[in-house]
């Protein structure tokens, strides 16, 4: 009878110990503030794009590097599928949906830039004026061939 009351008493103290290491409540994960503007992690992303992304704006004082999509859901996007509205820009190359252009980097600190670039769409290659303006940090307007009044697009972030 000692044994049995023994038995019922360990059992019952085992199963109170379980219900009482729940834990508490599960933390919640803090929301990024460019949460929408997100493209997918660096190791998916093409080469120049990564280059882009990760460029050192404050040394190079070349604000317009970067990645740049026309809405900030379509960050989310970036080199997983085709689509209309994006610009990956480096200090030496934009790259648009089915075009590639390549140019001498812009003046530093500069807010509006117009340079001439050597551009290649499939086997055509041609000289294309790009015009660029810094709206603030996260925005710029850019046009490509003359486009005016060009289209603006949002800056896309990586997600840390």
């Amino acid at each position: 009878m000692v044994d049995r009351k023994l038995v019922i008493l360990i059992g019952a103290l085992t199963l109170a110990g379980c219900v009482a290491q729940s834990g508490g409540p599960a933390k919640k994960r803090a929301v990024p503030d460019n949460f929408h503007s997100l493209m997918p992690p660096q190791s998916l992303l093409r080469e120049d794009t990564a280059e882009a992304a990760t460029h050192d704006r404050s040394a190079s004082r070349l604000a317009y590097v970067g990645v740049w999509a026309t809405s900030p859901d379509k960050c989310a996007m970036m080199d997983q599928t085709a689509f209309d509205g994006y610009a990956v820009i480096t200090p030496q190359s934009l790259r648009q949906s089915g075009e590639t252009c390549t140019f001498e980097p812009g003046l530093t600190g500069q807010g509006a830039l117009t340079f001439q670039a050597s551009c290649k769409a499939g086997r055509k290659k041609m000289s294309r004026t790009i015009t660029v303006a810094m709206q603030n940090s996260e925005r710029l307007t850019l046009a490509v061939g003359g486009a005016a009044p060009g289209r603006t697009y949002v800056r896309c972030h990586l997600p840390k």
